[in-house]
C-alpha cells in the first residue's frame, strides 16, 4: 500500500497492461527524486482515506444521521434533471503532435514514435501499446520500449494545421470552446435545428471533412452536454465516433460502469482517495452518494455527485469568465542563475503572445516553478498597471525569481497572469476617466460664473484637489517603448522593501534601455499648453508635465456689467474652451507621442 502510484499510466487510448507497465515504471524509477516525492505524496493519501474511513465507520453507526443525510441526497436528485435539449459534439485530434510529424516521416508510421525532449508530449498508438504516453519522463518511455522514437517539438507546425481544424469546425459553431490545439467543444443544437441533419451523419461528414483537409484523423462523441460529448469521444479512439442518444436514460446507462477517474477535473490525487474508499465506478458514487457527501467539502462533493449522474454545462461560456492566462515548459534540470532568466524571457514571450492573441491584459503575475525534486514553489505579484507585454512581464517575472532565491536545479517554469480585463476596454476606460473629470470641471465652473454675475470680470479656479490621474502609457500600453527607471524602481518596491532594481540590473539591460531612450525623440509638444517639453526620451517627464498643466490650468472668463443678458454666452464660451482642450488631448492620446 506504500508504493507510488504514478498518474501517466492506464487512463489513456491505446494504454494495454497497467500492472505489467506499473512494476518496469516502478523499477525505472524506484530511488529517484520523482519516486520519492510519490512515495511521499501516496502516504499523505493513505493517511487521509485512514482518517476518511474512520469517518465513515463513525457516520454507519449513527441511524439518525444516516437518515438525514440520504434524505439530504434524495431531495439533491429530484431537485435536478437531465437536461437533453441540446446537441453537443467533442472532436478530438488522434496524437496530435506525433501525426503531424509523420506527415513528414511517413516512414515512421509502424515504428514507435513520441514527440518530446526530457518529457513526453504525446506518443503515437504504437508506442502506447507499451505503456508510453503524455507527461511521463523519457527515461521511463525508453524502459517501457526500448526502440522508441523521439521526435523534438515543432509548435509552429502544430498551430498551422490546428488553424485549419478550428476554421473546419467554427462553420458549424462560430462560439466553439477550444481546449488547446488539438481539441474542441461544439454546441452543433442550433445548426441541426436548422439544417434537420442526424447527429451522427453531420459529426461523420465533419470527420471526413477534417482528414481531407489535414490529412489527420479525429475522434468525436456526441452527447446531451459538453462533459458527455468529452466522455464520449474517448469509447472509439482512434479515428471514431461514438454517440449518446439524447434521453436520461441512455445518459445514466452510459455512465453505469464507466471508471470515475474518467470524469474530466478528477486527478490523481482524487481518484487515489476514491479508489481506496471503493469508489471506481459512477454508479458508486449514485449509490453511495450519502458517504461521498460526509467525506467531501461540499464543492468537491457536488461536482462528483453531479458528473456521475450527467448533469453538466450545456451552453456556451462567455469568455470574459476566463480568471486566467498560463504558459509553462518543462525541460531537462537547469541549474544557473542565467539559464533560468533564459526560460522567464522565453516564457514571458509565449505568455504575451497568447495574451495578445485573446486581446486580454492582467495585473497579477504568478512565478512557478518544480525543482528536480519535484517540489512547487509559486511567487506571486500584483501589479500596479495592466499589461499583456513581454518585456515587462518578463522584467517583473525575474524580480520574482530573484526573491525565490533558488538554491537548486529546477524542471519546469511557468508564469500565469491573471485579474484579466479586456484590452479595449481598459483603454476606454482610461480615456473616459479622464474626460468625464474634465467636463464635471466645466460644469463646476459654469455654476459658478452664474453665482457670481454682475461682476466686471472673475478668474475662475480649478478646483485645488489633484484629479484623477490618467496613465499615458495606458492606451499605448498595448505597445510600449520605454520601460522607465521609474517604472523599474516602482516594480522593486513592490517586491520587496529594499531592493533597488536600478542598482542591481545589470550592465547590459542599463546599455539596452539607454539605446532605446536614445532612439526616441528628446521633446514632445505639450497638448494643452502648446510648449515643447525636454523629455529625454522618457515618456514619464512628458506625463507629468501633463497632468501639471491640467491641474494649474486658469479659465478667465470676462463678465460685462450686462451680465444678465450675456450669462449664455459665458457659459458658452468657458465650455467650449475646455472641450476643445479636453477634444486636443484626446486626439494627443489616440496619436501618442
Amino acid at each position: 500500500m506504500n508504493e507510488p502510484i504514478f498518474h501517466f499510466y492506464g487512463n489513456k487510448a491505446g494504454v494495454e497492461g497497467a500492472d505489467q507497465i506499473k512494476q518496469v515504471i516502478d523499477d525505472a524509477t524506484r530511488g529517484s527524486e520523482y519516486y520519492k516525492r510519490q512515495q511521499e505524496k501516496r502516504l499523505q493519501v493513505l493517511q487521509k482515506v485512514n482518517k476518511m474511513q474512520i469517518e465513515l465507520e463513525n457516520y454507519n453507526k449513527n441511524e439518525q444521521r444516516k437518515k438525514d443525510i440520504k434524505e439530504i441526497i434524495q431531495n439533491k436528485v429530484k431537485e435536478f434533471q437531465i437536461n437533453t435539449d441540446r446537441i453537443w459534439a467533442h472532436f478530438d485530434m488522434d496524437m496530435f503532435y506525433v501525426a503531424c510529424e509523420l506527415l513528414d516521416k511517413p516512414e515512421l508510421i509502424d515504428k514507435p514514435v513520441a514527440v518530446g525532449q526530457s518529457i513526453v508530449s504525446t506518443a503515437n498508438y504504437v508506442a502506447r501499446k507499451y505503456g508510453v504516453r503524455s507527461a511521463m519522463p523519457t527515461f521511463v518511455a525508453k524502459k517501457l520500449c526500448p526502440d522508441i522514437i523521439f521526435i523534438p517539438c515543432h509548435f509552429e507546425k502544430y498551430k498551422s494545421v490546428s488553424n485549419i481544424f478550428m476554421t473546419i469546425l467554427k462553420k458549424y459553431d462560430d462560439n466553439l470552446e477550444s481546449m488547446g490545439l488539438d481539441e474542441a467543444n461544439l454546441d452543433l443544437t442550433q445548426y441541426i435545428n436548422n439544417s434537420q441533419e442526424d447527429p451522427a451523419i453531420l459529426c461523420e461528414n465533419i470527420r471526413k471533412d477534417i482528414f481531407l483537409a489535414t490529412q489527420l484523423t479525429a475522434s468525436c462523441g456526441v452527447g446531451p452536454n459538453k462533459m458527455i460529448a468529452k466522455l464520449a469521444s474517448e469509447i472509439n479512439k482512434p479515428n471514431g465516433l461514438h454517440v449518446v442518444q439524447q434521453s436520461p436514460i441512455a445518459v445514466l446507462s452510459f455512465l453505469e460502469k464507466l471508471p470515475v477517474r474518467k470524469i474530466p477535473g478528477i486527478g490523481n490525487i482524487t481518484e487515489q482517495i476514491l479508489s481506496g474508499l471503493n469508489f471506481n465506478t459512477c454508479k458508486d458514487v449514485r449509490d453511495r452518494a450519502d458517504e461521498l457527501y460526509i467525506i467531501f467539502t461540499p464543492k468537491t462533493f457536488e461536482y462528483i455527485f453531479y458528473s456521475c449522474w450527467g448533469v453538466s454545462r450545456n451552453y456556451h461560456v462567455e469568455f470574459e469568465d476566463q480568471h486566467s492566462i498560463s504558459c509553462q515548459r518543462t525541460f531537462s534540470s537547469i541549474s544557473t542563475q542565467k539559464e533560468f532568466e533564459d526560460k522567464v524571457d522565453y516564457i514571458a514571450e509565449k505568455l504575451a503572445e497568447e495574451m495578445q492573441s485573446e486581446e486580454k491584459v492582467g495585473n497579477h503575475l504568478t512565478l512557478i516553478i518544480k525543482t528536480s525534486k519535484f517540489e512547487i514553489r509559486n511567487k506571486s505579484l500584483q501589479l500596479n498597471q495592466y499589461t499583456n507585454q513581454s518585456k515587462q512581464i518578463a522584467l517583473y517575472g525575474k524580480q520574482l525569481l530573484k526573491i525565490m532565491q533558488l538554491d537548486e536545479p529546477i524542471r519546469l517554469l511557468g508564469l500565469k497572469m491573471s485579474s484579466l480585463a479586456n484590452e479595449k476596454q481598459i483603454q476606454k476606460q482610461s480615456i473616459s476617466t479622464y474626460f468625464k473629470k474634465q467636463f464635471d470641471k466645466s460644469n463646476d465652473q459654469e455654476n459658478q460664473i452664474a453665482s457670481n454675475m454682475g461682476s466686471k470680470s472673475h478668474n475662475i479656479y480649478e478646483d485645488s484637489n489633484p484629479i484623477l490621474k490618467v496613465q499615458l502609457q495606458q492606451p499605448e500600453q498595448s505597445k510600449p517603448e520605454i520601460i522607465s527607471d521609474d517604472e523599474v524602481s516602482s516594480i522593486s518596491n513592490q517586491i520587496i522593501s529594499g531592493v533597488n532594481s536600478k542598482s542591481n540590473q545589470s550592465q547590459a539591460q542599463q546599455q539596452k534601455f539607454q539605446q532605446k531612450q536614445q532612439a526616441q525623440p528628446k521633446s514632445f509638444n505639450c497638448p494643452i499648453c502648446n510648449k515643447d517639453i525636454d523629455c529625454k526620451g522618457n515618456n514619464t517627464v512628458l506625463n507629468k508635465h501633463i497632468d501639471r498643466c491640467i491641474n494649474q490650468q486658469n479659465v478667465i472668463a470676462e463678465q460685462s456689467d450686462e451680465s444678465n443678458k450675456n450669462v449664455k454666452d459665458s457659459k458658452k464660451k468657458v465650455s467650449s474652451k475646455i472641450e476643445n482642450k479636453a477634444q486636443k488631448s484626446l486626439n494627443f492620446f489616440k496619436k501618442g507621442p
